[in-house]
């Protein structure tokens, strides 16, 4: 079968790479006819214009790259035809891939959850934001809604208390890249089949926001954990101490606490070692944080340049809606 590849983010990346190289079982990497990912766009804060990770290592490669606004023009579909492609494998593409794509090619999926759980955009820091133990990922059939298809490939992974979303992805990386095989393998040999997804258990993984970076010291400290590891290494969440913003990278549940620490919500008890902050059941002991305009930096070190003491966290206010 001659594969076009479409995708944009990291874990896009390394399915492609993947992809190039074998699945480190002795199986050999595919050719990829056409690698497809989003525009280049302006990033940072000097705003210069960036590839996406995807595009990078097509290039790297030295791989076809077509950054398109969308998949089914004419010159594409014609260009499809010339190349004689027959299969899309998708992932992390951030693109709504539409007919006639869908009916005409055999179009493949490598999806970051356990479906029907977890459709859309943010399954891996949602799954590890409600504090589960356990993710996958499937290879399924894409179709009109979104990550509906059927499920060919499903393999499971383990999320431990110490695992962030970055190292969950590296383990769907490699469980995806030998399920994504395993369907086609299974599709040369014309036996790859689609079970359809259940009816009941659907869950939508809604892109992350801004509110979804705000820690509340009102939660638990499992709660504030979850959320703090869900969005690490990447994006970050914060609160604010003593008025300023701090982002928090690293946590841990406190289980040693001295019994001089005030346990309630918010409250700020620190030494030259240790920055704790009261939760709704205990507390949290912040292990790699970010103060406001500076580099991330172990908890410690941080306390040891501190000229006053620290008094109180709060939970950041929430942006207006607009009217």
């Amino acid at each position: 079968m001659a594969i076009a590849f479409a995708g944009t983010a990291p874990f896009g990346a390394a399915i492609l790479r993947g992809l190039l190289d074998g699945p480190g079982d002795g199986r050999p990497g595919r050719d990829i006819a056409l690698v497809f990912s989003q525009p280049d766009r302006p990033a940072g804060r000097g705003k210069k214009l960036s590839s996406p990770p995807v595009a990078e290592l097509a290039r790297e490669r030295g791989l076809r790259l077509i950054q398109p606004d969308r998949l089914h023009s004419e010159e594409l579909l014609a260009l499809y035809a010339e190349l004689g492609i027959t299969t899309f494998v998708v992932a992390a593409f951030g693109q709504m891939v539409r007919e006639p794509l869908l009916s005409d090619f055999l179009m493949i999926n490598v999806h970051g959850s356990l479906l029907p759980e977890y459709r859309g955009a943010a399954p891996v820091e949602r799954v590890i934001m409600d504090g589960r133990d356990e993710t996958g990922v499937d290879i399924m059939q894409m179709e009109a809604g979104l990550d509906t298809g059927g499920v060919a490939v499903e393999a499971r992974v383990p999320i431990h208390l110490d695992d962030d979303a970055g190292s969950v992805f590296a383990k769907l990386e490699v469980a995806g890249t030998l399920a994504l095989f395993d369907a086609l393998d299974a599709a040369d040999a014309g036996t790859l089949t689609f079970t359809p997804q259940p009816s009941e258990g659907a869950t939508y993984a809604h892109k992350i926001t801004a509110v979804d970076r705000m820690l509340d010291p009102a939660r638990t400290s499992r709660q504030l954990h979850d959320q703090v590891r869900a969005l690490s290494p990447h994006v970050g969440a914060w609160l604010n101490v003593d008025g300023a913003r701090l982002g928090l990278w690293r946590t841990a549940i406190v289980t040693d606490a001295p019994t001089s620490v005030d346990r309630t919500p918010g409250a700020v008890w620190h030494d030259n070692q240790r920055l704790l902050i009261g939760t709704a059941d205990g507390a949290l002991d912040v292990l790699e944080l970010q103060p406001p305009g500076k580099r991330r930096m172990v908890a410690a070190d941080w306390l040891r340049g501190l000229r006053m003491p620290l008094e109180r966290a709060t939970a950041p206010e929430q942006p207006q809606a607009s009217s």
